[in-house]
């Protein structure tokens, strides 16, 4: 009799447990497909930066990246180069090499006209962006990276 009740909840477990699996499954493929497109929901951030960090960014539909960056690392330091990654484009900022004071934040820093091709406006974006830098105290070089999300302008 025992058996008959064991057999009972097994069968009742697996069945919810299939249910659950394929539910889980579906979400993940409908995530891949880029069906919840995740920057719809959290707006426009920055993550994943130290040292120099990120002040503001816009993304044109022209598939022009505009940005502006802030030294927080304490000391003077000078920006080497900014490289900019959304989806299989990666493009460079147009800028040379440039100093930053300890709290002071760049110019307006662009990439070339249409470096990341026509976008949808109003659409959302994640663009990875590695930042390589040089402590002019220290005279040591570094690298920060972190992600941008936001809407298409």
């Amino acid at each position: 009799m025992g058996f008959r009740k064991g057999q009972a909840a097994l069968d009742f477990l697996m069945t919810y447990g299939w249910a659950i699996a394929l539910v889980v499954i579906i979400a993940a493929v409908l995530f891949a497909l880029g069906i919840f497109d995740v920057s719809n929901f959290i707006g426009s951030k920055a993550a994943g930066f130290s040292g120099i960090a990120v002040k503001g960014w816009a993304l044109s539909s022209a598939g022009t990246m505009t940005m502006k960056v802030s030294n927080q690392v304490g000391v003077r330091v000078q920006v080497d180069s900014i490289n900019i990654t959304i989806g299989q484009n990666t493009s460079a900022v147009n800028a040379s090499a440039f100093t930053l004071a300890t709290g002071a934040d760049s110019s307006t820093l662009t990439t070339d006209a249409g470096a990341f091709g026509t976008q949808t406006s109003g659409s959302g974006y994640t663009a990875a962006v590695k930042i390589a830098y040089t402590d002019l105290d220290a005279n040591f070089a570094y690298t920060t990276s972190g992600t941008l999300t936001g809407k298409v302008q």
